[in-house]
């Protein structure tokens, strides 16, 4: 299938940043004349809901890959994150990227740190090692110990805000004429003779129809294609803030985004309101739900509305904030919640037509790495519907993917991940004897 022109209709299922992205890409490129033929559903009356994965304080927008291909990529998309389009939502306060020495996960950053050095306009600070850490964060703050680690600072990079953005391209997307509808997606609807795919069926017993219909709707896709269950696995991510004083907040300002690959800790400068964001970038956590490994688990969810993490996780995020800022360990923990990644093994995204139904396109994967890119998600996105994407990228974001890859920004071992509930481990991918076989990425 290849995007046919208006006046075909496009229903886009989920207003996230995959969504929102589409419905301007196409209301900007093939639609410009006809944005009207474009519907957008989301579960939020004011999308994106509030427990996707996009609707969140902050994101991190970084260049800090192993893999050159999406190094360069996010070069390209800091670039127009700086633009008059996006830069309202872009802080720029540069990345720290580091691990213990002992840790696999350091040959990651020296890897990172080369490929930034040797790129265009580079703003790279040498390679540090233990109390030389300390040189990347400003004076006045309070700081840990960092024996035995290596880090560098990228000048280039910071954060976005990342429910912000979504918005004003759903703003700038209805302004050209799409139109936006509430509701929840629960079926798949299908021709007379199930070939193919006419629209979806709402929880409220509504139906939408359209010539296209867009799955943009991240961890929640297997609920209408459970053949992606795994190929695009729901992971529960585990954040946390706390709450700064204005005192404190005007001390952190002007910290740099801190990532450290070894435990997977992370934090962001607090935001305009205090809040200060940290969370741990690992395999994950499942939730199985009937006959799927796992679908989101939020606080949307009946039962779960107060979105508590594994104890486990809240120590882990506790001992790597004391690890950086050991200053704000005892500050009481203001919300926990599951960010939930649409996780493919290779860390890829899927952006292709379904083999089986010719008027279904999905959008999905990236496994937790897909914001930084959202100025160029759209294009890539649209390319794909119209077919014209580079074809080592086809290859790449297609249905199938490259089994040869693995994401190993989250660890270089087996993929390990375990139950919400009993803390057990439920799934172990990739093992050992096999891993000299893959490719690393991300």
């Amino acid at each position: 299938m290849v995007l046919p022109a208006p006046p075909h209709s496009v229903l886009i299922v989920g207003a996230g940043e995959f969504g929102a992205t589409t419905a301007l890409a196409l209301a900007e490129g093939p639609y410009r004349s006809s944005a009207s033929l474009i519907t957008v559903l989301d579960r939020g009356a004011q999308p994106p809901a509030e427990d996707a994965a996009s609707s969140d304080y902050n994101k991190i927008v970084r260049a800090d890959y192993s893999d050159p291909l999406y190094q360069a990529y996010a070069l390209d998309a800091i670039a127009q994150w700086r633009s008059p389009r996006w830069r309202e939502h872009f802080h720029e306060c540069g990345i720290v990227v580091g691990s213990h020495e002992s840790h696999p996960q350091a040959g990651y950053v020296r890897k990172s740190y080369q490929l930034n050095v040797d790129a265009d306009d580079a703003s790279v600070e040498e390679l540090r090692e233990g109390e030389r850490l300390r040189e990347f964060y400003p004076e006045g703050v309070e700081l840990g110990t960092f024996p035995g680690h290596v880090a560098y600072k990228n000048n280039i990079g910071g954060w976005a805000a990342s429910r912000d953005a979504v918005v004003s391209a759903l703003d700038l997307s209805r302004a050209l004429g799409v139109q936006c509808v509430c509701g929840e997606a629960s079926t798949l609807l299908h021709t007379a003779d199930g070939t193919d795919v006419r629209g979806v069926r709402l929880r409220d017993g509504r139906t939408l129809e359209a010539d296209i219909v867009i799955l943009a709707t991240g961890s929640w896709t297997p609920q209408l294609l459970p053949e992606l269950a795994k190929n695009c696995l729901p992971t529960g991510q585990t954040v946390a803030t706390i709450q700064l004083t204005e005192e404190e907040r005007i001390r952190y300002k002007d910290i740099p985004v801190s990532l450290f690959l070894d435990t997977g800790f992370y934090c962001f400068p607090p935001n305009p309101d205090g809040v200060f964001k940290m969370a741990i970038h690992d395999r994950g956590w499942l939730s199985p739900t009937g006959s799927l490994p796992s679908l989101p688990r939020t606080c949307l969810t009946a039962g779960y509305e107060a979105q508590e993490i594994p104890s486990c996780a809240l120590e882990a995020i506790q001992r790597g904030l004391r690890a950086v800022y050991p200053e704000l360990v005892d500050k009481e923990i203001k919300e926990t919640r599951l960010c939930w990644y649409s996780d493919r093994e290779s860390g890829d995204f899927l952006f292709d037509w379904h083999p089986k139904y010719r008027s279904l396109f999905v959008a999905a994967g990236g496994s937790g790495h897909a914001y930084k890119f959202l100025p160029l998600l759209g294009s890539w996105i649209l390319s794909s519907l119209q077919r014209s994407l580079p074809a080592h990228l086809a290859a790449l974001w297609s249905f199938h993917g490259d089994k040869s890859r693995l994401d190993k920004s989250r660890g270089e071992g087996p993929i390990v991940r375990r139950d919400l509930d009993s803390g057990a481990v439920v799934e172990v991918r990739v093992p050992e004897r096999d891993l000299e076989k893959i490719r690393a990425k991300l």
